[in-house]
């Protein structure tokens, strides 16, 4: 029987969006469809009982985790861990393929069989977007980890078919490794109805990365919101690098207007999550776009940029702006979605099709093929 080993040493002590969620969708499907019993977990100590209560058979090899001071700390201990411990753990438990939930797996060549799961190469296909440009040396320090990963490895996930275009431009040597498989979705489609506020509001998730764009919605929603009773809610951590974002509510008097609720637990952003009148993601880039695809299939109306990988993910099923940092387009698409009379129908339809199309069982028979075929 073949071992399979998941390298899960890329989950964060925080949720850190799309990454983590990913995984841990993953690791459920895994469990449901019957598998996991057959499968190992390498990962930090933090993510232990986490991982137990989502796939409680699972064979876990715990690793100490180091205090990160930086995210190039993080990078480092992630090369060391990859490098010198990992090949060990393989040549040990005689693991026969392994599964690297993210980039930066190490200087060495395994003994066994690897899949990496890039999420995306942002940094090397778009190191300019918009007025963002990755600096000389992080891009110089991805552009290897990149190289490494992919010369090592024996499969790479895409998780589009605009992340595959990415990869088949910048890496033509190694495009008979890349295999795309869209992102698992763990979806519930009943739960708390009730409002946790009492008036209309207006959704956005992930604030904690400039590309989100999440300031081009504060513009676009501070022009319109005198004729629209909607309040804004933006979900997600405040890092240091977005607090401008903050600022410009302080700024522009729109305290009473505009909510930061913070980090939320899955629980808390389903019941926001159905409960809004309007999802809007506004970015300017996205490897997959998981927020989005959510909120149609819980039958929110969704409004979205109109990149390439947003209509692709999300199967030309929602309302689009473009370009995605024109913020009199994006208020004037508000307003008319706000002042538009739900078709329940349309919205049932949508959910029915992209709840099917990325459900975590059927991604997670996927992956499962993919360890044995490889």
């Amino acid at each position: 029987m073949k071992k399979i080993a998941l390298n899960y040493i890329y989950l964060s002590k925080r949720h850190a969006g799309g990454k983590d969620q990913v995984g841990l969708n993953l690791l459920k499907g895994f469990y449901d469809i019957g598998v996991s019993n057959r499968m190992m977990v390498l990962c930090y100590d933090y993510s232990v009982d986490l991982i137990k209560k989502i796939a409680p058979d699972i064979e876990i090899y715990q690793i100490k985790s180091n205090r990160f001071s930086s995210e190039f700390m993080r990078l480092l201990c992630q090369t060391y861990v990859n490098t010198v411990i990992i090949p060990k753990v393989v040549k040990n438990e005689r693991i026969d393929c392994i599964f690297h939930l993210a980039l930066n797996n190490g200087f060495k060549r395994l003994s066994c069989k690897v899949i990496v799961l890039p999420h995306d190469i942002k940094q090397i296909a778009h190191r300019k977007i918009g007025r963002l440009k990755v600096p000389m040396y992080k891009y110089l320090i991805y552009k290897v980890m990149y190289y490494l990963d992919f010369k090592h490895a024996d499969k790479i996930i895409a998780i589009s078919d605009c992340d595959k275009a990415d990869m088949y431009k910048c890496y033509p040597k190694w495009t008979d490794k890349v295999k795309r498989i869209y992102n698992p979705i763990v979806s519930t489609q009943q739960g708390y109805k009730d409002s946790i506020l009492d008036v209309p509001y207006i959704l956005a998730v992930n604030l904690q990365f400039i590309h989100k764009n999440i300031i081009t919605l504060l513009r676009a929603y501070e022009k319109i919101k005198d004729k629209i009773v909607h309040k804004l809610v933006l979900i997600g951590n405040v890092p240091s690098r977005v607090e401008f974002l903050v600022d410009y509510v302080k700024e522009h008097n729109l305290e009473d207007k505009v909510i930061f609720t913070g980090f939320v637990k899955d629980e808390e952003l389903y019941r926001w999550m159905i409960n809004a009148d309007l999802y809007v993601n506004p970015t300017i880039f996205e490897g997959f776009g998981m927020t989005a695809v959510e909120a149609i299939i819980y039958k929110v109306p969704t409004l979205i940029s109109k990149i390439p990988v947003n209509y692709e993910t999300t199967c030309g099923l929602c309302d689009y702006y473009f370009p995605p940092d024109d913020e009199n387009e994006l208020a004037k698409k508000i307003l008319e979605c706000c002042k538009r009379t739900k078709d329940e129908k349309k919205l049932s339809a949508a959910s029915k099709q992209l709840y099917h199309r990325y459900h975590y069982m059927h991604i997670a028979k996927l992956y499962w093929n993919l360890f044995f075929n490889i």
